[in-house]
């Protein structure tokens, strides 16, 4: 296309030829079109010139209506003079002319010298191009096209299918071209320039839109990327549980050793207390010294070392249990010293404490109340210390025997005295007998329940039956206290208290019976 307006000043001819450029450019499919400018020198010498005149492109055939029809749009708005060369294979059509209507009917020269196939085919192949598959308006189009070229049913179907290509939709140009790119991607992640070009080519060969294979492959990589950052994640998750699982088994391991370590020096305390306990309920002075130089040695905490102490002299001289918090120390240190008469107060003292009478005297009912624990825990240490003969179940034993008859009880212990007597059988407090040649069974009294010691020692029938009653039940479903004590231990058990006792509260007096 030249413009030949003489006329055209040689910068109106260039900006006229640059609009023209503009225009075919904007046309559907065109918008990469390379065009060859057509110059012509203008002036002379060092003044000389180049003068636009005109373009020179190709466009597949099926594009030519939308040229030409562009074209006759400017001569309609700008009629100037125009010269048109239209070339198909050995044939050309020229036009010179400045109106509309004469080069629109170039249109119909040229679509004759063209093969009605090779045009449908174009047209066919430029619309699949364009998105990858049929619109129906790009099937309505191809339908006028092929009725005014003259083509049957038949002949279009078999153009569009070899202009389509294998793959006739665009899913099905999808599926296979993500096939071929996941192919690639196996081999390679990212894809190179080569290979990418290749997949372009691939894309353009089937007809499948280079924006819809951009996305494909897009959309892979994210694929590629989320699934690696998975895998890189799991990975990491796996090396820090590795990592923490390794830490929690050397700390485990360092615990265990701490612990043997510990529980070693803890033996080797607890030996040393049996030492020094063995003749005594408290170690002495100098042993004190000693164990308290292995303390600090062995970083044992002294609640620890307390703990352990009680322990040992709960093994070697009877458990002191309590569920009420009642502190039978004293008890067994004055039974220890076979202290029999002040062991009984004692005695009582405690089962008034346990169950808060304020030193009134318990009745039925209140015995009833008396922790199982407790009344085990005091029986222990009486028979401990008696070896068998006293304790509440030597009393039960004598209870047993007399066929379970109170007043017999009573008299079998010798705490009665025949009914003849001046004083009913009633004898005072201060005639019982607190020594271990007692008959059996006679200690520990129960004064706790007596009303008044200065009217003589009663013990009503009632009480004797509650009490064996509740003891029965007590041996029923308890056991023996456990060795290790579950009361918990002032700072200064043993060490510094007075359980009224002559000498030192840590070397107890020599065992000796009390003489009434």
């Amino acid at each position: 296309m030249q413009l030949v307006d003489p006329n055209l000043s040689g910068e109106d001819a260039t900006t006229e030829v640059q609009y023209l450029q503009a225009d075919v450019r904007a046309l559907n499919g065109l918008g990469g079109l390379a065009m060859e400018v057509l110059r012509q020198p203008q002036g002379e010498g060092p003044f000389q010139a180049d003068r636009w005149r005109g373009v020179r492109f190709e466009i597949p055939v099926d594009r030519l209506r939308a040229v030409v029809r562009r074209l006759c749009d400017r001569l309609e708005d700008y009629p100037q003079p125009t010269a048109v060369e239209i070339r198909y294979g050995a044939m050309a059509v020229q036009v010179e002319t400045q109106e509309a209507e004469t080069l629109a009917q170039v249109i119909y020269l040229v679509e004759d010298m063209v093969d009605p196939h090779s045009l449908y085919l174009a047209k066919a192949e430029t619309y699949g191009h364009t998105h990858g598959e049929l619109s129906p308006a790009e099937e309505a189009n191809l339908e006028l096209l092929r009725q005014r070229l003259g083509l049957s049913e038949s002949e279009a179907n078999a153009l569009k299918s070899q202009a389509l290509g294998p793959y006739q939709t665009l899913a099905e140009k999808r599926r296979y071209f993500n096939q071929v790119l996941m192919e690639e991607l196996a081999r390679q992640s990212p894809l190179s320039e080569e290979t990418w070009a290749t997949l372009t080519e691939l894309a353009e060969s089937l007809g499948l839109p280079l924006a819809v294979a951009q996305t494909l492959y897009q959309e892979q990589l994210t694929t590629i990327q989320v699934q690696a950052e998975a895998i890189r994640q799991q990975r990491q998750a796996e090396a820090e549980a590795a990592q923490k699982a390794a830490q929690q088994a050397e700390l485990h391991d360092q615990h265990h050793e701490q612990e043997f370590e510990r529980q070693n020096v803890l033996g080797q305390y607890r030996e040393m207390l049996h030492q020094a306990m063995q003749t005594t309920l408290y170690p002495p002075d100098f042993d004190r010294g000693r164990l308290e130089q292995a303390r600090r040695l062995w970083h044992i905490d002294p609640e620890e070392a307390l703990r352990l102490e009680e322990v040992v002299r709960s093994e070697l001289y009877g458990a002191i249990q309590s569920v009420l918090g009642i502190d039978y120390g004293r008890l067994r240190q004055l039974l220890w010293s076979n202290l029999w008469r002040k062991a009984d107060e004692e005695t009582e003292n405690v089962i008034l404490k346990a169950l808060r009478h304020n030193m009134e005297p318990l009745d039925r009912n209140a015995i009833l109340q008396l922790p199982c624990v407790d009344l085990i825990t005091i029986d222990t240490l009486w028979s401990r210390y008696s070896q068998g003969r006293f304790g509440f179940k030597a009393q039960q034993q004598v209870y047993l025997h007399v066929d379970r008859r109170p007043m017999d009880f009573l008299r079998a212990l010798d705490w009665r005295g025949s009914r003849l007597s001046l004083t009913g059988g009633i004898k005072p407090y201060k005639s019982l007998q607190f020594s271990s040649s007692a008959p059996a069974g006679h200690l520990p009294t129960w004064r706790w329940c007596c009303p008044s010691l200065e009217n003589g020692y009663t013990v009503s029938e009632s009480v004797v039956e509650a009490l064996f009653l509740h003891l029965e039940k007590c041996l029923a479903t308890g056991s023996p206290p456990p060795s290790i004590p579950a009361i918990a231990l002032s700072g200064d058990h043993g060490l510094s208290g007075d359980y009224g006792l002559s000498g030192h509260p840590g070397t107890p007096p020599p065992s000796a019976p009390e003489t009434v």
